[in-house]
């Protein structure tokens, strides 16, 4: 088995994605080989030919184009003959019918592959000396930036993808949220600005995270609070005029933090009057308090859903988190407090299997606890590399990854596909201020970030 991977494309149209996606699988570890210029039939046995035979797989790009080239077609032709790993990437247009039966990957857009399919290249292209590494051990991930959003005036509070991830939300302490169209990550275009408290805040400010912004399941609701008493439901249907749907309004002190049931029918919000409210959005027009949780002693800074929406996680400047049964929302009921960071925690967030809650604190720490049996919380892990405040944590679709992010400008990625036992794969370097807020992408590929510095920035991974 060879120990690179050979990629076949299009030189006419798609030679400067490939020069990009040779570059991000080198920067992962892969070794890449590809013709720099279509090859002519008296070189194909001394120079293509011979790539693909001693190759770990052949990676095809696949646009209208490619599909139509006599030397991609032969590539292809060569790879089935001899055996080799064929690996379609979708850039443009449908997959090849010729690899109708063979699973390819959505690179549309110019995106690159996920940090799966990367690993498997890197697996399968490693020396035969040399054990493949597996998934736990997986010491890099390696971040391009891909654009830096500005436009804001004032710190960047929080960030957040659409459900289908063509949008991103942004709310910052100049009072306004923005939403971004992502239909080119590498050039996002500003849609809308949605204005939200007019009035110059006054209050609590060395404490940066308040604010917030979340989607809807549907799509079509987001719910923003910017510097503020109140959260605003909007109605994204036409993104270039969002209509302000509901005020929802309660709290006698700013909210730090929001977050929206699964389904879509609850908002969680959490306040510097030191309580968490829920209400029931079920009709976007008519939200209704529900019920008040009252239980910390200190400002609430962070709220968070588990992926079935029976489970509320509270954190609070009291340094303890709160789990709450809220399959009654009327009636919740606190299932467990607990304890073990040093200084208060801003942010708290659930895997996506719900077993695994991550806390971030001002102690420089990220903590992992096992919520598997609510009940009963352990502590599992605590995540040590920040040389600073941890600000936000958010956890990639798969559960595997988890980002951090904090006072130290830094944005750090930590495989936890073993949460006792998490590793640190990269850190991400760009932010001149620090770093308030993190999330994923719902496909898991790129990452937003936002702080101090008046700017969200976008990353490949």
């Amino acid at each position: 088995m060879g120990n690179h991977v050979f990629i076949s494309f299009s030189h006419a149209s798609d030679a400067a994605y490939v020069q990009r996606l040779a570059g991000h699988l080198e920067a992962s570890g892969v070794a890449v080989r590809f013709d720099q210029e279509s090859v002519s039939d008296d070189q194909w046995d001394d120079v293509s030919e011979e790539r693909i035979d001693s190759c770990a797989a052949l990676v095809v790009v696949m646009t209208p184009a490619a599909e139509a080239s006599p030397q991609v077609e032969r590539e292809i032709d060569r790879a089935e003959k001899v055996g080799k790993p064929i690996l379609p990437l979708l850039l443009e247009g449908e997959p090849f019918a010729r690899l109708g039966d063979v699973r390819h990957e959505d690179v549309t857009g110019g995106r690159m592959p996920s940090a799966d399919l990367v690993r498997r290249l890197a697996a399968s292209a490693a020396p035969q000396s040399q054990p493949a590494p597996t998934p736990v051990a997986r010491r890099s991930t390696p971040g391009t930036p891909l654009a830096t959003l500005t436009g804001h005036t004032g710190t960047v509070i929080s960030v957040a993808f659409s459900p289908d991830g063509r949008t991103l939300a942004t709310t910052g302490q100049d009072r306004t949220a923005r939403l971004w169209n992502l239909a080119d990550s590498a050039r996002p275009a500003l849609t809308a600005t949605l204005a939200g408290r007019p009035d110059k805040p006054r209050g609590i400010f060395w404490l940066t995270v308040m604010g917030s912004v979340v989607f809807g399941p549907d799509r079509r609701t987001l719910a923003v609070t910017c510097q503020d008493k109140v959260a605003r439901l909007w109605d994204t249907t036409g993104s270039a005029q969002p209509a302000l749907t509901a005020t929802v309004a309660g709290h006698t002190k700013g909210i730090a933090s929001m977050a929206l049931s699964p389904d879509g029918r609850l908002l969680a919000t959490a306040s510097f009057d030191k309580t968490a409210r829920l209400w029931d959005v079920s009709d976007p027009a008519r939200p209704t308090l529900t019920a008040t949780l009252a239980d910390h002693k200190g400002w609430v800074a962070s709220v968070a859903f588990s992926p079935d929406g029976r489970l509320l996680a509270t954190v609070a400047f009291d340094k303890a988190v709160r789990l709450w049964d809220v399959s009654a929302p009327a009636r919740p009921t606190l299932t467990a407090t607990f304890t073990g960071h040093a200084s208060p925690m801003g942010s708290v967030v659930f895997s996506p299997d719900g077993r695994t809650l991550a806390t971030a604190s001002f102690d420089k720490t990220a903590r992992l606890w096992d919520v598997s049996a609510p009940a009963r919380p352990l502590h599992t892990a605590t995540l040590t590399e920040h040389a600073g405040k941890v600000l936000s944590v958010a956890f990639s679709p798969d559960g595997r990854t988890l980002a951090t992010v904090g006072n130290d400008k830094t944005a750090r990625l930590w495989e936890v596909t073993d949460p006792a036992r998490p590793v640190l794969a990269t850190t991400l370097t760009g932010h001149t201020g620090p770093v308030q807020t993190v999330a994923f992408s719902p496909d898991g590929r790129t990452l937003a970030t936002a702080g101090n510095d008046k700017t969200a920035r976008l990353w490949q991974l």
